[in-house]
């Protein structure tokens, strides 16, 4: 009421109004964590028309494009060799190396005539086991 007569304000109350956007102004101003990146010219040349029909600054229509973003992203866990993964690396890229070695002698033996035709397949079949032994302790199919 003012000056005896009832207010013509249709809606909320003054005192509300400015409380109501007070909260809007403490809720938009309560960006404690910064995020910081650049783009190259390239990168950034297919958002350059989108930002300018915004009509808002490039950092707030990237907030709203990461914040409203729906699809999914991806995160990996980056993947730290220790020293036991390194020696056991090490340990098979040497058991590889004879392994071929191996294999070129056997095949060599063979074209020569040196080992019969049964001691070769086995020799192959026992080299092939091994292979298929070590595949199954990587986790990798043949």
């Amino acid at each position: 009421m003012k000056n005896g007569k009832p207010s013509k304000t249709k809606g909320k109350p003054k005192a509300a109004a400015k409380q109501g956007a007070a909260n809007e102004k403490a809720a938009s101003s309560d960006k404690s964590i910064v995020i910081s990146f650049r783009l190259s010219e390239a990168a950034y040349e297919p958002y350059r028309e989108a930002v300018e029909k915004s009509g808002i600054g490039r950092s707030a229509f990237f907030r709203k494009l990461f914040l409203d973003n729906e699809s999914k992203v991806v995160i990996s866990e980056k993947k730290v060799h220790t020293e036991d993964y390194n020696k056991y690396l090490h340990l098979v890229n040497k058991i590889s190396n004879n392994i071929n070695q191996l294999a070129r002698l056997l095949n060599g033996a063979e074209k020569a005539g040196k080992v019969t035709h049964q001691q070769y397949a086995t020799g192959l079949n026992t080299l092939s086991g091994i292979r298929l032994l070590l595949l199954s302790k990587l986790g990798k199919k043949d």
